[in-house]
């Protein structure tokens, strides 16, 4: 079904076109200027692609030694000095970082599934999985940063519902899951559902059409029957056996999470787009779907974190269409696989690194696209990219399955981190691999562990380790590598 917003809709919808932005008056979740002791909430997007990229076609070493720590600052060069992949971030510069020399040591040490599992598993968890199945894939130990950011934004404050964290998702085809949490009775962490259609995203969000529509009084009804019920599950408890009370507090939780919701919508009135992009498979062009689901997905995420409904947002891409590069066949094995550093003597090689070049600078498009929409919102002290992290990774390095170095963009950020600069980290960690055919004395980029704890901290999270706290090198008479605080150089 085609329903379009406008770009000036969009805005108006935003109230832009008024001169300034709707700000709800309920501080804990407003989007307000620091004033009376209320800061400006931070926000966090996670952009999760496939594949790694083609590095010799996207670092800006600019000669400088590829193994060594140093940094620069990218903002005055010009757009031709920019790498091909991240040439579309250009215009975002002074608010882009580039991360650069780090390693997933937590997937190069993963014993479970294949090259494609250990990085989905370990990316954003930032630990090793906890086991395989059907021979190749794997499921994660630990929660992913997202799902950690969001339990601990919903710790400290009470009036956040189950809405603080929006999971989206494009793809041609299934993927493995890089988000993770643990279920609210207890267990073993649990893959966290993305959602694939715009219209779906946009009815949660706004379920009176666009947000400044009386209330329906028989929903708001329910958020006092839903407390009721709640209080009657908190009686019946004590009553009940481990499983069953695990499958109360579920049910529970998803009770209040339902309350909160309810009473958080009826009083917001943020202006929502009434018309979203959203097609069913096949319906159009392949292409066509991925860019039209991806632009609507964009609006929806910055509405819901300007109003304050939302404050992390996770978009997970499956690889895209090989026509939208350029090129024919299959992307995977033509291409990505092709592209792989170890067959740079291959004749098909030079094509198959210019298609994942092209590949990389599509979503830099996609990622600079989102940086736009925040970046024309004021908030706070600036605008909504300067108070939102965008982080941009994927499960691999390259396409031959490679996980060091690990290809890390950050758009925004800048009320937390000194942005405008290209970071590059040492190799000089001892390899973590189990292989018996690489050398114990390998090293390896910086663990990207430190990266994930920084940004929990950036977003108000009290915790100096995500995923694992050490990991063992593979030279068994050298002491396990510190996972835990955060990475240097970013604040």
């Amino acid at each position: 079904m085609r329903m379009t917003p406008s770009r000036r809709r969009f805005l108006q919808a935003l109230g832009l076109g008024a001169g300034g932005l709707f700000l709800p008056s309920v501080a804990p979740f407003g989007s307000r200027a620091r004033a009376g002791g209320v800061q400006t909430p931070m926000r966090l997007v996670i952009l999760f692609t496939e594949h790694g990229t083609v590095h010799d076609n996207w670092d800006m070493h600019g000669g400088r030694d590829p193994a060594g720590q140093w940094e620069y600052d990218h903002t005055a060069m010009a757009e031709t000095e920019f790498s091909e992949a991240l040439r579309p971030l250009w215009r975002h510069r002074n608010k882009l970082t580039v991360v650069d020399g780090l390693s997933l040591a937590t997937a190069i040490g993963d014993p479970y599934g294949d090259g494609h599992a250990k990085g989905w598993c370990s990316a954003l968890t930032g630990g090793i999985a906890r086991e395989t199945f059907e021979d190749v894939k794997s499921n994660a130990y630990h929660q992913s940063l997202d799902q950690v950011v969001a339990q601990a934004l919903r710790a400290q404050d009470p009036l956040l519902t189950d809405l603080t964290s929006l999971e989206l998702g494009v793809y041609q085809y299934n993927f493995h899951a890089a988000l993770y949490r643990t279920p609210s009775g207890g267990g073993a962490v649990q893959r966290v559902p993305h959602e694939e259609s715009p219209m779906a995203v946009f009815d949660r969000l706004f379920p009176n059409g666009d947000g400044t529509a009386p209330p329906d009084p028989v929903r708001v009804a329910q958020a006092d029957v839903m407390a009721s019920v709640g209080d009657m599950y908190e009686n019946l408890a004590p009553r009940l056996g481990t499983e069953d009370r695990q499958k109360l507090e579920q049910h529970r939780d998803m009770i209040r999470d339902m309350e909160r919701r309810i009473r958080l919508l009826d009083g917001l009135d943020c202006g929502a787009p009434s018309e979203v992009e959203d097609y069913y498979w096949g319906e159009v062009p392949h292409p066509q779907r991925y860019d039209a689901h991806t632009r609507s997905f964009w609006d929806l995420a910055t509405l819901a974190m300007s109003c304050g409904i939302s404050r992390v947002v996770t978009m997970q891409w499956g690889q895209l269409h090989v026509e939208m590069i350029g090129g024919t066949g299959d992307l995977h094995h033509d291409y990505a696989h092709r592209s792989a550093p170890y067959l740079s003597a291959e004749p098909d090689y030079p094509n198959a690194v210019q298609m994942m070049t092209n590949y990389s600078a599509y979503y830099a498009g996609y990622a600079a696209e989102l940086a736009d929409r925040l970046d024309a919102i004021p908030d706070g002290e600036g605008t909504l990219l300067d108070n939102t992290i965008i982080l941009w990774v994927s499960e691999l390095s390259d396409g031959g399955h490679g996980h060091d170095p690990l290809p890390v963009v950050m758009l925004g950020g800048g009320s937390r981190f000194r942005t405008g600069r290209y970071l590059h980290y040492p190799r000089n960690t001892l390899t973590t691999t189990t292989a018996d055919w690489v050398d114990d004395n390998e090293l390896i980029g910086l663990p990207h562990n430190h990266l994930l704890v920084s940004i929990a901290q950036a977003m108000g999270v009290d915790t100096d380790v995500v995923g694992d706290a050490t990991i063992q090198p593979k030279k068994t008479s050298a002491p396990a590598i510190s996972l835990s605080g955060p990475l240097p150089g970013l604040v």
